[in-house]
């Protein structure tokens, strides 16, 4: 029974070993340039892992290791720890996912902040286990907005343009309800898209446009700010799994800390982009918001329609603001 004990304890001692090797080296991989402030907010997570935990992440930004879709699959079968991704596309592998695209969800930045830092937003964020990662924390990804060759001031401007979005449902529905065309490409692909005419438009934040050097081949840059999508700083399960309770506590406390740093790294990447875009001689316009809003009413009556299972959520949201 004593050499038992001793070599249960030994395998034990040895798988614990092993974990600690492998965690020794955690892989977070995005596919943002090393300038973009969600870069140097997963770094920052990268270091203070290191700093309180002892286990190494390494990041690979600009792709290296695939684009969101591959990263984000990767994550799933293991093969790295973390990655970011856009809410948007989170949607096929848990449905709560899907009501943070529904256009001008947030009255405003207090809302978003409130509610995604809270109690629903922890609960959306572990929706996905049973896909193999969970969430640990959104991170600001600002408001998106049109960008394209000419003002885009009123829907009716969109009608007939192809405009490139995220491959989500909703967007695509939003899309439609403006009178656009919707065309999901990969991230990586949308500058060569825009340049040769693929596709006459996309819509993102500033700090994308700006960092992927889109400005060159786009313009104008009208603010209707349509949806405020979060990213996602997400975890594998097959890294999380194995950790103690106290390492899970210190990874989680330092995610809701990249909160804070995200929001701070994000102000100052947008300042100094608007800047050097009105260099670039680009032409800002105020959407009129409020016929946008008007215009994208059928898709909250679609959503309700076919997701009656997400109705309480959205309500939960609404109200919550």
């Amino acid at each position: 029974m004593k050499n038992m004990k001793t070599l249960l304890a030994s395998v034990v001692l040895t798988s614990a070993m092993t974990f600690q090797a492998q965690a020794a080296t955690l892989k977070l991989a995005h596919a943002l340039p090393t300038e973009h402030p969600v870069h140097k907010s997963l770094a920052w997570f990268a270091d203070e892992v290191k700093k309180e935990t002892k286990i190494r992440v390494k990041v690979y930004p600009n792709g290296t290791l695939g684009d969101e879709t591959n990263l984000l699959q990767m994550v799933q079968n293991g093969t790295i720890a973390f990655t970011k991704v856009s809410a948007a596309p989170l949607s096929t592998f848990a449905a709560d996912y899907n009501v943070l695209s529904l256009p001008y969800l947030f009255k405003d930045k207090a809302s978003y902040d409130k509610v995604l830092e809270g109690p629903i937003g922890d609960k959306i964020l572990a929706s996905s286990e049973k896909s193999g990662f969970i969430g640990l924390a959104f991170l600001d990804a600002g408001a998106r907005s049109f960008y394209t060759d000419k003002p885009i001031k009123e829907p009716s401007d969109l009608k007939g343009m192809k405009i490139r979005v995220q491959n989500s449902p909703i967007s695509i529905d939003t899309m439609k309800a403006l009178g656009a065309t919707a065309v999901p490409l990969p991230y990586g692909e949308l500058y060569s898209a825009l340049q040769q005419g693929v596709v006459d438009g996309a819509e993102n934040n500033i700090p994308s446009y700006y960092s992927s050097r889109h400005y060159e081949v786009k313009k104008f840059f009208s603010y209707d700010m349509h949806t405020m999508v979060p990213d996602v700083l997400v975890v594998s399960t097959a890294t999380w799994n194995p950790l103690t309770d106290e390492q899970k506590a210190t990874i989680r406390k330092i995610a809701k800390e990249t909160v804070e740093q995200q929001k701070t790294n994000w102000k100052a990447y947008v300042d100094k982009s608007l800047i050097d875009l009105k260099k670039q001689n680009v032409t800002f316009t105020d959407s009129d918001i409020p016929a946008f809003q008007e215009a994208v009413k059928p898709v909250y009556e679609k959503f309700k329609k076919e997701n009656p299972d997400l109705a309480d959520l959205l309500e939960e949201i609404q109200q919550a603001q």
